[in-house]
């Protein structure tokens, strides 16, 4: 979301002209600029999140950074369409940050790829989080890209994640923190790549077990119903007849 502002009541050089390609190379080099100089500042990107058995994710991201354009851009954020029932955004301020705190109450998965696409700082996507199901096992995947930021600013920059899911963790390159928990502590200057796994029953393939087993009790009660019927229904023929 990178602005270029150009200054109002210049005469436009028809071979630096926005729509020729010395105008686009300038127009590209205008936000490079742009973003470099945003991304000498810091960010402050903090996430916890946590699984449940009905593959819905509860949580909190943090995102705030120390200069005017991050805290202008960050000021820009709102709730991705439809989620505006399980997705709260509130202001945040401390120790020279400012940004932006979001708050969200059982998310899906594919509703938690819409929340982290619309988390965005000047062009850039700071977080990539996604969860996907195979089977029995849930796979979480992304990233936090801190490659603009200077890693001699390490001591001022604030990066952590924190994962959750309802049973033992099966892979990660992440630091276990116990049976079910993992974190990551991504460094500036570097892009860090997340991944983990945990294992545990499909709620849908629960429920259609459940289901199951209703409907196999309800025939079962049917049956005895019919086979009860039928002996009263005899016995009473037998005492007609003697």
């Amino acid at each position: 979301m990178t602005s270029v502002i150009e200054p109002s009541g210049t005469a436009t050089n028809p071979v630096t002209a926005p729509h020729s390609p010395a105008g686009r190379r300038l127009v590209g080099v205008t936000a490079l600029m742009t973003m470099l100089f945003v991304l000498t500042g810091c960010l402050q990107l903090n996430a916890q999140m946590s699984v449940r058995k009905d593959d819905t994710v509860s949580g909190r991201i943090l995102v705030a950074g120390d200069q005017p354009a991050q805290t202008a851009a960050l000021e820009r954020l709102s709730t991705p369409s439809g989620l505006e029932q399980k997705v709260r955004i509130t202001a945040y301020s401390a120790d020279g940050f400012t940004g932006r705190e979001i708050y969200f109450t059982q998310l899906t998965f594919a509703e938690v790829d819409a929340l982290s696409l619309a988390i965005e700082v000047e062009g850039a996507r700071p977080y990539t989080l996604g969860f996907r199901r195979s089977g029995d096992t849930v796979s979480f995947t992304g990233s936090v890209d801190l490659s603009g930021i200077p890693a001699d600013r390490a001591e001022s920059a604030t990066t952590r994640v924190d994962l959750t899911f309802p049973n033992r963790i099966g892979e990660t390159n992440g630091t276990l923190g116990g049976g079910n928990s993992v974190s990551w502590t991504p460094a500036p200057g570097s892009i860090t790549r997340m991944q983990a796994s945990s294992s545990y029953p499909d709620p849908a393939t629960r429920g259609f077990a459940v289901w199951m087993i209703v409907g196999i009790g309800a025939a079962l009660l049917v049956s005895i119903g019919t086979i009860l019927a039928a002996r009263t229904s005899r016995a009473r023929s037998d005492r007609l007849v003697r």
